[in-house]
């Protein structure tokens, strides 16, 4: 079995953790460092490993690719073994325009992890990046094989995207299919639930924008991100976040019944009704889609009686 970080909450590391939750990577970074000075010990340890892919990870998420290098570096040195911290590297790799030491980076978690289904993923990306588009498809084909594909509409749909050489689509689309691979993403959901539930919309909507540039094909985290922002009172943002949804999967009905709500709060009801109907015809047995169509149904013929009555009494 191949070792894998857990996310687990380290005392050790904490108070580096809670610097770099709070954007501030460069003195999360020289926490763990004093530590590590100070116990020397704590280097051999897993938690100090995991401590720094975790600060990398929130960097990366921010946009300080700098950092998030130098934290995912540091973590491979003390757990070269780990197949997830090679992965992630890759990936800061990618987005600072150094394709080859990204594909070093995905070679070495492959050695690590034959079969670990995002490496494969990201390599044939890489290789289409690169102009390569038939070795790239031949690796997915050979995946689509071997592999138990979470989402298989999705990854056809990504092959597809491929053939086209539209690489960003087909990477939106394939990392979608593999959903559930990535063992963070359950974690970063959890924390945005909490600060939804506790009324903290700006703050989860930033994490979501956060989450979407890692896993940007899945229209959950666009439908999920609307709702913040509904909540906000940013209605254009959350009608954006939710057509974008609805692209990436057009039978997805709680977001069109989001959609007819959004519509509705900036006034469209004619759209609104439309997006309703569009639901009901996908799933007749919506409720929220079904109580929708009769209270603006019947808003609507009231309205109408009363504009009649209008023009007779004049």
């Amino acid at each position: 079995m191949t070792p894998r970080p857990t996310e687990s909450s380290e005392p050790d590391f904490e108070p580096a953790l809670a610097l770099a939750r709070e954007g501030q990577f460069a003195p999360a970074l020289a926490w763990v460092e004093r530590a590590l000075v100070e116990r020397p010990e704590l280097e051999a340890a897993v938690p100090a490993a995991q401590a720094l892919a975790r600060i990398g990870r929130l960097a990366e998420g921010a946009g300080d690719l700098e950092r998030a290098e130098r934290a995912l570096e540091w973590a491979l040195r003390l757990r070269p073994e780990y197949a997830d911290f090679n992965l992630r590297y890759a990936s800061i790799l990618i987005a600072r325009h150094r394709p080859a030491e990204a594909r070093r980076a995905l070679e070495r978690a492959l050695e690590v992890h034959p079969r670990y289904l995002s490496a494969r993923i990201e390599l044939a990306l890489l290789d289409a990046r690169e102009g390569r588009i038939g070795e790239a498809l031949a690796a997915l084909r050979e995946v689509q094989r071997d592999s138990r594909i979470e989402e298989p509409r999705a990854f056809l749909r990504g092959m597809r995207c491929l053939e086209q050489a539209d690489c960003e689509e087909a990477g939106a689309f394939l990392r979608r299919a593999l959903r559930g691979a990535d063992p963070h993403l359950e974690l970063q959901l959890d924390r945005v639930g909490t600060l939804l539930d506790g009324g903290e919309f700006e703050r989860a909507a930033q994490m979501l924008r956060g989450t979407l540039q890692h896993f940007p094909g899945y229209p959950d985290l666009h439908a999920l991100l609307a709702s913040a922002e509904f909540r906000l009172g940013a209605f254009d943002d959350a009608i954006a976040s939710l057509v974008r949804a609805l692209e990436l999967n057009p039978d997805f009905t709680a977001a069109r019944v989001q959609l007819a709500r959004a519509l509705d709060a900036l006034g469209e009801r004619a759209q609104a009704l439309d997006q309703v109907a569009l639901a009901l015809e996908q799933d007749p047995e919506n409720v929220q889609a079904r109580e929708l169509h009769e209270s603006w149904s019947a808003r609507g013929r009231a309205g109408s009686g009363r504009r009649i009555g209008a023009r007779k009494a004049s």
